[in-house]
């Protein structure tokens, strides 16, 4: 089983080891996730302080602390200047104790999805471990490369980025053999900038890969070009809906939120499967999930196998049947411009009556108002019947559209109005995290009964 001893962390951050030394086995940063054999870092956030924690951490069986401040417990610690890059040097050391094959993945939308498919493709291979939740930062990372202690033969490690650098950061950390780069759209311009910058900064994953390594890259993208030189000397793989990709998709039926039947090329030969993720959306994940099993050699059943496994999660599509045959779409955890677009573009496969409740798309800079009003547009091009919005920007779904619509300042707002649907109504929930629609989601599963199917 991989480890990392505490002494070569030191050395790793130029330290010397003043306490007795020990083999580590995990990382926490929570108290109340703690391990025996783990390693505390106790960071010091803006209102929690994880010092105040080493004891419950040691209580749980911790091995050893890090601090930015001495540990006056009696355990093995090491005083550092940085928790955070403690944390990073960690991951790293774990990595490059482990013999695991990492696949790491990024890309504007689609990630989580994306990580899904790939990690239930490897799955049928061999022992799995992937990024949990949403832990795609420089602290997320590190946590899904300490659990490498469990010796698997796969890793897929998500990779997120707030700023140019992220990306080059992490992938410097995770030294995946396979990168899969999904796209890069207006997701977050506020943050970035522009698209260009964005497109700059995805691509930092193919940077320093060597001739073993393999690219994934989507080659319905306009920056595909670019990209595959920017892989060089790597091999690449592409996917997408064009048949000049090398997995590529031929036919998909939607069956709305149930899913979609995709008929797709891998190698030159043709194959079926039933996707449970819905929408344009999830045919791309899929076809990336794909190719990534190309990349790594494993057979076309163990594929087909994984990605007809992945359901959709929390918060990011599963379908509650309520009472009356009502549907409620939980999306609510997060919210571009396209992926809104893609969602209404599945809920309008559904019979009426249909309802989508949309929050603000955060982090759009000074195109925001015209990006809410694109999308109202494509609500009404689609025939949805009844909009309602909820934030200052969603305000702005109307402009461009003609659906009936009822706007709510917040969250807290649109569970007073107690709003009433139809038998066999469809709900879409879907908005920025910030916007906090899962409230709504628990709001109404509680006075709808969730129904046993």
């Amino acid at each position: 089983m991989p480890s990392v001893n505490l002494a070569l962390l030191a050395n790793q951050l130029g330290l010397s080891l003043e306490t007795p030394d020990v083999a580590l086995t995990g990382l926490a940063i929570d108290s109340r996730e703690v391990k025996p054999g783990d390693l505390f870092a106790a960071i010091k956030g803006a209102t929690v302080d994880g010092n105040d924690f080493i004891d419950a951490a040691i209580g749980r069986g911790a091995a050893a602390v890090i601090s930015t401040q001495s540990v006056t417990q009696a355990i093995p610690s090491l005083c550092v200047e940085s928790v955070e890059k403690a944390c990073a040097d960690f991951g790293l050391l774990m990595r490059q104790a482990s013999s695991a094959t990492v696949v790491g993945i990024t890309g504007s939308a689609g990630k989580t999805t994306a990580k899904g498919f790939i990690e239930q493709i490897c799955a049928q291979a061999g022992s799995t471990v992937a990024t949990l939740g949403n832990q795609n930062n420089e602290l997320g990372v590190p946590l899904t490369l300490a659990r490498l202690s469990s010796d698997p033969e796969f890793a897929v490690v998500e990779m997120g980025a707030a700023q140019r650098g992220d990306i080059a950061y992490l992938t410097r950390m995770a030294k995946p053999e396979v990168v899969v780069l999904l796209n890069a759209l207006e997701a977050h311009v506020g943050r970035f900038g522009s698209v260009d910058t964005i497109v700059e900064t995805k691509g930092e994953i193919l940077d320093g890969l060597t001739p073993n390594s393999i690219a994934v890259l989507n080659a319905d993208q306009p920056y595909y070009a670019s990209w595959k030189e920017r892989s060089k000397p790597a091999s690449t793989i592409s996917f997408g809906m064009t048949a000049a990709a090398d997995v590529y998709c031929i036919d998909a039926v939607s069956k709305g939120f149930l899913g979609t039947s995709l008929t797709f090329s891998m190698c030159g030969e043709r194959y079926s499967v039933e996707l449970a993720i819905p929408g344009a959306a999830g045919v791309m994940n899929a076809l990336a999930g794909a190719a990534v099993g190309v990349a790594l050699g494993l057979s076309h059943d163990k594929i087909i196998a994984g990605l007809a496994s992945l359901s959709p999660v929390d918060g990011r599509g599963n379908t509650l049947h309520l009472e009356r045959g009502i549907r409620l779409v939980d999306d609510s955890y997060n919210a571009s411009p396209s992926s809104v677009t893609a969602a209404i573009s599945v809920l309008a496969t559904t019979p009426a009556p249909r309802t989508a409740v949309l929050g603000d798309m955060l982090e759009l800079g000074d195109d925001a108002v015209a990006y809410h009003r694109k999308v109202g547009r494509h609500l009404s091009d689609c025939g949805v019947e009844r909009l309602l919005s909820v934030g200052s920007l969603a305000r702005h779904f109307a402009d461009g559209s003609t659906v009936q619509t009822e706007h709510f300042s917040d969250v807290q707002a649109l569970i007073a109005s107690e709003p009433k649907f139809a038998a066999n109504e469809t709900i879409l929930v879907k908005g920025s995290r910030s916007m906090q629609l899962d409230q709504f989601v628990d709001s109404l599963s509680a006075s709808l009964e969730v129904a046993q199917c």
